[in-house]
């Protein structure tokens, strides 16, 4: 990892058109991601997570729309280029494994098809080549016989399976930063721990910068460099993972943390994990204050009606709040 930013979001907003109503779905995010670093991205549900991965992917469906802000890769903006140019990118330099394998592959078309498209597409090898590279990759990303599986729909491929032939499509070209929106989902503690150890041994051999975008502080603790916690579509906390795990100080991160089985203390009958009551409102371009004021057991008069404030909580640790 260097110091060197492969990866630049500043304030950028993101909102979703609704028939009678516009809601804010991203709003004044800033983050950068170093090249060869992991960066995690937590919150839960709604929290704007895989809406920031489409904007930067330039994916967002139609009803959505960017409304200020620059997304900056490797020192291009990524919203000014046409889509003939970002085609150009996306799959190639810059990759995404998206959260459900079983959707996001093609049901019609073979394993080998799938991961050699890319291939022929953006390095302009032959379809032959390309299956070539795509049998080494279903190789890297330890898929058992991939000679065998190069001929196999997705539909005869196991969640593990169907999830490793993710990594390889987004791995085709050696990309040089991969955004992966929750690749464990709905998979058993043993696959998950697979997935994950795959992305690091890729990540060391291609040097790979990754963004992590996940609910499990766990997934976060075991494979991240730095973490950004978000909520209602905004940063909440950020830093390093060990200073925001173990020296959280915005009370949503608090709260998610008490929320984890590990970090609850005390005899069996004690151990009921903390509920953060509520959900995650629906912003809108006309609210103020800060959205988590409603759930928020610190919150003081002045979180109603002015924005959160950026705190510094020790080196490269910020957080946002006004209830300190």
């Amino acid at each position: 990892m260097n110091d060197k930013n492969i990866l630049s979001v500043e304030n950028l907003s993101v909102h979703f058109e609704g028939f009678d109503r516009t809601v804010v779905a991203v709003k004044d995010l800033s983050f950068h991601v170093r090249s060869g670093e992991t960066l995690g991205i937590v919150g839960e549900s709604g929290c704007g997570k895989s809406v920031t991965s489409l904007a930067i992917m330039r994916l967002l469906a139609k009803s959505a729309r960017v409304v200020s802000g620059t997304i900056e890769f490797e020192g291009r903006n990524l919203l000014s280029l046409s889509e003939k140019q970002m085609r150009g990118i996306r799959g190639n330099k810059l990759s995404m494994i998206f959260q459900e394998p079983m959707t996001s592959l093609n049901p019609v078309f073979t394993v080998g098809r799938q991961i050699a498209e890319s291939i022929v597409l953006h390095q302009g090898k032959t379809y032959k080549q390309a299956l070539v590279d795509a049998q080494g990759l279903l190789e890297l990303v330890q898929v058992s016989d991939p000679q065998k599986r190069l001929a196999n729909y997705p539909y005869e491929l196991s969640g593990g399976m169907r999830q490793r032939v993710m990594i390889a499509i987004a791995l085709a070209c050696k990309p040089r930063l991969l955004i992966a929106d929750e690749p464990t989902t709905a998979l058993d503690v043993t696959i998950q721990a697979q997935i994950l150890q795959i992305l690091k041994d890729i990540q060391q051999q291609l040097g790979t910068a990754i963004v992590l975008i996940t609910h499990d502080l766990g997934v976060v603790a075991e494979s991240c460099d730095r973490v950004m916690v978000m909520y209602a579509g905004s940063k909440v906390e950020e830093g390093r993972v060990a200073d925001v795990l173990y020296r959280a100080h915005h009370p949503y991160t608090q709260a998610l943390i008490r929320s984890l089985p590990a970090f609850v203390e005390g005899d069996a009958e004690q151990q009921r994990l903390a509920e953060l009551p509520g959900i995650v409102p629906t912003i809108t371009p006309q609210a103020v204050g800060c959205a988590f004021q409603s759930r928020c057991s610190r919150a003081v008069a002045a979180c109603a009606s002015a924005a959160p404030i950026a705190l510094q909580a020790g080196d490269a640790h910020r957080y946002w709040c006004r209830a300190e």
